[in-house]
């Protein structure tokens, strides 16, 4: 009956809700309190989010060292067309309510119920079965149980890939199916990080290969990597552009470069050792794990029996769940050197464990047909599941545990009061969390996993702060002698001021003063009193253009790291804008993606 979907959904969102009920209801907990999230992907999201408001996309972030590609970095999310709800909801003092923060982290396990549940129904799975199947993958092991959205965002996405391709290789539409399948697996490239999709890939890419010795389907296999390709390449172009320009820290203690290889010890540090099998059945023995693959022994026993009485659509889910443990297993198993050492991108995919996800989505969808025909089985299946799952729910942590945010608002407020163009430092034991993305202030420092390789040279050389314009620094104590104190919170930091730092803008042969500066664009009035250059305390990154009265100029490298443009004698007015080919290209070429799959759609209709 048609009202019987709809009531399934709203029932999964029911469920994700109460589970989740400390975040939804008590007004005590959060998802927030861990390092990371604290410090680094709530002022990003909030950022992001200030910037829809504005009307701007926020392609580039001023406000961590010097400013940097946001884009490019992936983890933001900034091509996820799911986070833009979330930006384009109501702020509240100009940030984003932290029940709505919760809210968006519940209804990405919904998200993840529904296309786990669409999957059971589509392999035939009966409606209550199919509520097991999409809860058990949405509840427990990895997605149940990970802080990070942009790493859940990527994970949801596994699902309705698997579905495709097991159409595929039922006959259902067999190219229109393998292009969706390659949208599925594009939007997980969107979703803000790239260790899941990669490892759905190659997973993805075994079973093509598997399917065209079997069929010689080679139009169908084409249909997929096309669409993937084209439909990611809103995230992936600009990725790449930014890589290519900047270090990233992976394990080591010193940064790589595009060219490195992410270490195979590495690989193995966040790989999933032999007893995280059993973990996925034996509460508590997750601990020290790089990931919680907990799943109960309800829907294991429920998969097991799916195995047990093969059919083809469970041979292949055994089969993609067994492949999904074995990358999960990484460096325990020969299998992942091999897959390490001779396929592309792998090795920049460096946790392994994640890869339990893709075992999980098997193994949910097998619980779903484990279930059978009976109708008495799916009420204590999922009484004992979630009698299960609820005992071994995700720690969350408090909200008065969060950093003291509000604490440090005179601060903002005091130099956002100061004239001129400048950037501050601040003293990361006093405030850990990215002040600047939070605040809207020039921040030369930031808690990151990345940055770009020019900027990352000059840390911690005192020539850095001249070049960037760092005239404060907020702190109990000033880093060097100079800095005299100008302001003090009521929080017991003071703000430090250095007088011999000026403004980081400077002409070679004139003056120039600042008209509008933005995150994404920055007017410049010159008055050249000869030909000279016009230099900015920005970092030099492909993706910026300059015009100068309109016109066209290239922009040019001042001290190893400084935007600068030639500029002639007489009163200009200079426009630097972020405007990176990848971003644009990027975005037609996703949206051709998903055309091409409705085109392919309706042709084999």
């Amino acid at each position: 009956m048609r009202w019987q979907t709809p009531a399934a959904l709203l029932g999964l969102l029911a469920i994700t809700a109460a589970f989740y009920w400390r975040l939804t209801l008590s007004g005590q907990y959060t998802w927030l309190a861990s390092p990371d999230m604290a410090y680094q992907v709530r002022p990003w999201l909030d950022f992001e989010a200030r910037e829809f408001h504005a009307g701007r996309f926020p392609a580039w972030d001023p406000y961590l060292w010097g400013g940097q590609s946001l884009l490019g970095q992936v983890q933001p999310g900034v091509a996820n067309p799911w986070n833009w709800f979330l930006f384009a909801w109501p702020l509240q003092n100009g940030h984003i309510p932290l029940a709505a923060l919760h809210w968006y982290w519940v209804l990405i396990h919904w998200l993840g119920a529904v296309f786990s549940y669409a999957l059971c129904r589509d392999l035939g799975a009966g409606r209550m079965a199919s509520l097991l199947g999409g809860c058990s993958f949405a509840l427990t092991g990895y997605v149940g149980h990970t802080d990070w959205p942009q790493m859940l965002m990527s994970a949801i996405w596994v699902p309705l890939v698997l579905l495709f391709l097991l159409r595929v290789f039922r006959g259902q539409r067999p190219r229109s199916s393998a292009a969706f399948a390659g949208v599925a697996l594009g939007m997980a490239f969107l979703s803000g990080h790239h260790n899941i999709p990669i490892y759905t890939a190659l997973l993805a890419g075994g079973f093509w290969a598997w399917w065209l010795v079997r069929s010689k389907a080679w139009i169908s296999v084409f249909l997929f990597w096309v669409t993937c390709f084209l439909v990611s390449a809103f995230q992936t172009l600009p990725a790449l552009e930014y890589a290519r320009q900047a270090v990233r820290w992976a394990g080591p203690v010193d940064p790589l470069r595009w060219q490195d290889k992410v270490p195979f010890a590495v690989h193995a540090q966040y790989s999933l050792p032999p007893r995280g099998v059993a973990a996925m059945a034996i509460p508590g023995m997750w601990e020290g794990l790089p990931v919680n693959p907990y799943m109960g022994v309800a829907v294991l026993l429920l998969a097991a029996a799916a195995v047990v009485r093969p059919t083809r659509n469970g041979k292949l889910l055994a089969a993609f769940a067994g492949g999904g443990l074995l990358i999960a297993l990484g460096s325990h198993t020969p299998v992942y050197r091999a897959l390490y050492s001779l396929i592309p991108f792998v090795e920049k995919a460096r946790s392994p464990a994640m890869a339990i996800v893709l075992a999980q989505t098997g193994i949910a969808a097998l619980a779903a047909l484990g279930i059978g025909k009976s109708r008495w089985l799916p009420y204590p299946a999922l009484a004992l599941f979630f009698v299960e799952a609820v005992a071994a729910a995700p720690h969350l942590g408090r909200i008065d545990g969060l950093p003291p945010i509000h604490d440090h608002e005179d601060i903002a407020a005091f130099l956002k009061a100061q004239p001129g163009w400048f950037r501050v430092e601040v003293d990361e034991n006093a405030i850990p969390y990215n002040f600047g993305d939070w605040f809207g202030i020039e921040h030369f420092g930031g808690y990151v996993a990345s940055m770009p390789e020019k900027t990352f040279q000059l840390v911690g050389h005192d020539s850095a702060r001249r070049l960037f314009g760092v005239q404060y620094r907020v702190g109990r104590l000033p880093a060097v002698s100079r800095q005299a104190p100008v302001f003090e919170s009521h929080s017991g930091l003071k703000v430090f001021r250095d007088p011999t730092i000026a403004q980081p803008l400077r002409a070679t042969c004139g003056e120039a003063g600042i008209r509008e500066r933005t995150p994404d664009r920055f007017v410049i009035d010159a008055e050249m009193h000869c030909e000279g250059q016009v230099i900015t305390g920005d970092p030099v990154d492909s993706g910026w253009r300059t015009w100068v009265d309109g016109r066209r100029e290239p922009i040019h490298e001042s001290e190893g790291v400084l935007r600068a443009v030639a500029v002639p004698a007489g009163r200009h007015r200079i426009e630097f804008r972020y405007r990176p080919a990848s971003l644009y290209l990027g975005a037609a070429l996703s949206g051709l993606g998903l055309l091409l799959a409705v085109l392919v759609k309706i042709r084999e209709d």
